[in-house]
């Protein structure tokens, strides 16, 4: 081979033994401050009820995994709150017989964006929490990007995966809503196999946390964020 073409070949095996781990990471937060009143040291000493995540028809099987992630996300904070997981919650009103009263409620929402405040104070009560996370899904989409080609054999692809979602924390006494926040993650990594891929439950906790963390716990109204990792 002549000496000109081994700095190709050398370019072709680089990428093939190491680009498949690259992600970049792009967060954006933005909230609503914190009232006065509200001490949010308090969510560290009583457990915090997180529900069913509010999606879309199309998206609804993402919920379960961004659920789990919301939970795991609450108990990486510095300090950790305590979350009551949402299929607690599922069960806890199954045995109070009140989950017609629960689908009420999330109707509610979905047809004024409000979550009425006497069906919030008796769930409230009956199942023992004061604060109840309601998290939201509003976009996730994948995109296979062509990065460049090598004599027309495609060597490697971005693969962007991007993920927009929303958060309430309310108050069951009153029926407030303490705070609110939305995030947006995307991702990028480089990628040879198309089964390579950053999995929606990693992107979503890393979302959540920045929400939860920068925003709620340390009174930010927003951040944004580039990471490689």
């Amino acid at each position: 081979m002549p000496n000109g073409g081994w700095p190709a070949v050398l370019l072709v095996i680089a990428l093939l033994a190491g680009c498949t781990r690259v992600y970049t990471w792009d967060i954006a937060t933005a909230s609503t401050a914190r009232p006065q009143s509200f001490d949010v040291g308090d969510l560290a000493h009583q457990p915090v009820a997180t529900v069913g995540v509010v999606a879309p028809g199309g998206l609804a099987g993402y919920s379960t995994s961004l659920s789990h992630a919301l939970v795991r996300a609450l108990a990486d904070l510095e300090p950790p709150i305590p979350g009551i997981p949402a299929h607690e919650i599922a069960n806890a009103l199954n045995d109070q017989r009140l989950s017609a009263e629960y689908g009420e409620l999330i109707a509610g929402f979905a047809r004024t964006g409000i979550m009425e405040r006497e069906r919030l104070q008796r769930i409230g009560s009956a199942l023992g929490f004061r604060y109840m996370l309601l998290p939201g899904l509003a976009e996730i989409n994948h995109l296979i990007l062509d990065r460049f080609e090598f004599t027309g054999l495609k060597i490697t692809r971005t693969r962007i995966s991007t993920l927009r979602v929303w958060l309430q924390l309310w108050d069951t006494r009153t029926g407030h809503i303490v705070w609110e926040s939305s995030g947006e993650a995307a991702t990028s990594s480089e990628v040879i196999r198309h089964d390579r891929l950053v999995p929606v439950f990693d992107i979503a906790q890393k979302l959540w946390r920045r929400m939860l963390q920068h925003d709620l716990i340390e009174g930010g109204t927003g951040s944004r964020s580039l990471l490689d990792l």
